[in-house]
């Protein structure tokens, strides 16, 4: 029996494994717009969030890094990993992917890296060879979470590797968009929007919005004209863009990456050096000069990163809302 265009996607939809409901690629086709940052520091406002009233102690919670930079693997987590090794596996040969558990409480990875780079090569022999990307990494992916149960699943993406966005656009369940307010970053935004149309065809992927990231947030009026654009762009789409932004902090984006650091372990460490501070300035006067490396002076940048981690954790609130909405308005998963 031939399938009609609408029978075979909702059948490939009716295939989508249930394991994978609650994961979301995160994803532009233009680098340096916040997707490691974004995809570490929710995943960790998720992971440490506990609601007591529907009797949530521990939401666990995924990473998987398909980025050949291993951003959020090296610089975020501070995970040194295999290097995309095991990803790579699992795309070639369906090999079971491999998972780093409790970088952080509650916080699992699949490492991403250089390894990784190899994927454009892979994809352009796969139908000659008779390797399936797609049904490898989807197939190694559920297993995963069906023996994790994790509660969200995070996938931060490469910029510039199409076939490898290609088969993440086919498999997650749900796209968000970070986005800086410059030309560039919106028509990576534009890039996006065309391979996540042909994804539709065949996967029960929704976008719940664009995030704008690196904002000032004192500059009302411009922010208030690119949210309206971004709606704009938008349209017709379902989704709108996410009212909370990520502002811009510079010290505080270079101590989460030289530290290793997400953004409620920042505020805490700063709160922590300031009361040493303090206490070194009683000890040994106002004037005193940092020692060395081991001083917190020297390491951290940072005196006041919470409005930072306000912003990331108002954007783990409003996804998760999104995603809960999604799911009660009927999904095909």
């Amino acid at each position: 029996m031939v399938l009609g265009k609408a029978e075979q996607m909702e059948a490939e939809q009716r295939a989508y494994p249930a394991a994978l409901r609650r994961t979301v690629l995160v994803a532009n086709q233009k680098g340096g717009v916040g997707k490691s940052s974004i995809t570490s520091a929710v995943a960790g406002m998720v992971a440490r969030a506990a609601d007591s009233s529907a009797g949530i102690s521990e939401r666990r919670v995924l990473i998987v890094d398909a980025d050949p930079q291993g951003n959020a693997t090296f610089s975020d987590l501070g995970v040194q990993g295999d290097k995309g090794r095991s990803f790579m596996t699992t795309l070639q040969y369906g090999e079971p992917l491999e998972v780093v558990r409790d970088v952080r409480p509650g916080l699992d990875l699949i490492a991403g890296g250089p390894m990784l780079a190899q994927v454009g090569g892979l994809t352009a022999t796969a139908a000659n060879s008779g390797i399936d990307v797609v049904a490898n990494l989807m197939n190694g992916l559920a297993a995963v979470c069906a023996e994790l149960n994790p509660f969200l699943v995070l996938i931060d993406s490469g910029p510039g590797d199409a076939p490898l966005l290609d088969a993440l656009l086919r498999i997650a369940r749900f796209l968000i968009v970070p986005t800086r307010d410059d030309d560039a970053s919106l028509s990576g935004v534009e890039l996006l929007a065309l391979r996540y149309l042909r994804a539709r065809q065949a996967s029960p992927i929704e976008l719940l919005g664009v995030v704008l990231f690196d904002v000032n947030p004192r500059a009302t009026a411009r922010n208030a004209q690119v949210i309206a654009d971004l709606d704009a762009l938008l349209d017709g789409s379902g989704a709108t863009a996410f009212p909370t932004m990520i502002r811009s902090d510079r010290a505080a984006a270079l101590d989460l990456r030289a530290a290793h650091l997400l953004p409620g372990e920042l505020v805490e460490a700063t709160r922590n050096a300031g009361k040493e501070r303090l206490a070194r300035l009683r000890r040994n006067g106002r004037h005193r000069v940092a020692s060395g490396p081991d001083d917190l002076d020297v390491r951290l940048w940072s005196r006041d990163p919470a409005p930072l981690a306000n912003d990331y954790q108002d954007l783990a609130k409003e996804l998760l809302r999104r995603i809960a909405a999604a799911e009660q308005n009927g999904s095909p998963v």
